[in-house]
C-alpha cells in the first residue's frame, strides 16, 4: 500500500508541477521543455520537490 501511496504522491507533485509551470510561462511549457530539454526538465522538477520535502526548522 505504502508503494502505491508514493507513486500517487509522486504523480500529484509531477501535475502541480506541470500546472504552475504552465502557468508561469505558457500552456505547453512542460510538455515542449520534456520534448526538447528533459534533463532540464528533471532537474526543475527535483528542485520543486525538494522545497517541499524540508521541514520546517
Amino acid at each position: 500500500m505504502k508503494a502505491y501511496a508514493t507513486i500517487a504522491q509522486e504523480q500529484s507533485i509531477v501535475e502541480i508541477f506541470s500546472e504552475l509551470m504552465d502557468q508561469i510561462y505558457y500552456e505547453g511549457y512542460t510538455e515542449d521543455l520534456i520534448a526538447s530539454d528533459p534533463i532540464k526538465f528533471d532537474w526543475e522538477l527535483k528542485e520543486f520537490q525538494a522545497q517541499f520535502s524540508k521541514k520546517s526548522k
